[in-house]
């Protein structure tokens, strides 16, 4: 019965580990444009999308674009597919990817786009609902 009992205990603790290092491996941190430049893996940049430099390119299926972060500091991303609809009407963009020489090659895209629930219409949707 002991020697069941330890080869599930170590079973088990093989499992954990190997868990826990599939997730350390999948954890892309937070950087700035300035840490993004410097970085040489895989890294997260958040910023706004700079006004007048989105462009879709429907015949390579790209999407190119530059954010800029809270210091004012610039970053052009490159984006192997096509962008959503709503891109431009985004508050924040997060750009997940690495740097390829002065771009940034985005993996993924995250936006966040403006509630339409704020402000007066938060209001109303609040007495509609009582």
């Amino acid at each position: 019965m002991k020697k069941t009992y330890l080869f599930a205990m170590g079973f088990i603790v093989l499992g954990l580990f190997i868990a826990g290092r599939a997730m350390i491996q999948t954890i892309v941190p937070y950087v700035s444009v300035a840490q993004a430049r410097q970085s040489s893996g895989k890294v997260q940049v958040k910023g706004k999308l700079v006004p007048g430099s989105l462009q879709m390119d429907a015949i390579q299926r790209e999407t190119r674009f530059t954010i800029e972060d809270a210091k004012g500091d610039r970053l052009p991303v490159v984006h192997p597919k096509l962008a959503q609809g709503n891109v431009e009407q985004a508050t924040e963009i997060v750009a997940i990817g690495q740097m390829q020489g002065d771009v940034f090659i985005a993996e993924k895209i995250l936006y966040k786009c403006p509630s339409k629930y704020q402000g007066k219409q938060m209001q109303e949707y609040q007495e509609s609902s009582q």
